[in-house]
């Protein structure tokens, strides 16, 4: 496996191409118990962690002269507290199936807002069942039940942020 070593460099950089970019409001990174948050919005807090300083790994030098770059937006780095993950919690029967989040995005429980769910706890579903959407960048992906049963839980709240693998609902196998 490739160490990817992170460098303050890297952080400026990437804040100043989501400060360039028309389409990208906020980027959230997380990558080995370092988290990384900008936005664009003046109204969007993040709570800090932990007031604890994060130490970057040191670069070797490069080369080549890069232009300095000037960092206007507000950017929160904090350590990643050890996530208890939410499907230790969860234990999956047998005749159970567990639908996780394929990538991270936002989790929607209906086509539209104000628009029926697609599912409901106690729903009869099938395979081909859309069960909700994930929005990534403004990509809307469909997620199938895969298994035909019934929806035993959801745990996931509309319009709410899923991170990969992250567990948002169970189906009871048929």
């Amino acid at each position: 496996m490739n160490d990817l070593n992170i460098t303050l460099n890297d952080l400026k950089q990437l804040t100043k191409w989501v400060k360039e970019s028309n389409d990208i409001r906020e980027l959230s990174l997380s990558y080995n118990g370092l988290e990384l948050f900008i936005s664009r919005n003046e109204n969007t807090h993040r709570p800090a962690v932990s007031e604890t300083p994060v130490a970057l790994p040191a670069a070797a030098p490069k080369t080549n002269t890069s232009k300095k770059v000037e960092v206007n937006e507000a950017v929160s780095v904090v350590p990643t507290e050890t996530k208890a993950s939410s499907e230790k919690d969860i234990s999956v029967g047998e005749n159970e199936h567990l639908i996780t989040a394929p990538m991270v995005g936002t989790f929607y429980k209906s086509p539209k807002p104000g628009a029926p769910a697609f599912v409901e706890v106690g729903q009869e579903v099938t395979s081909k069942t859309i069960v909700c959407i994930i929005e990534v960048m403004k990509l809307m992906n469909n997620l199938e039940a895969k298994v035909n049963g019934r929806v035993k839980e959801i745990y996931v709240e509309d319009q709410q942020p899923v991170e990969f693998g992250q567990p948002i609902m169970l189906i009871e196998k048929e």
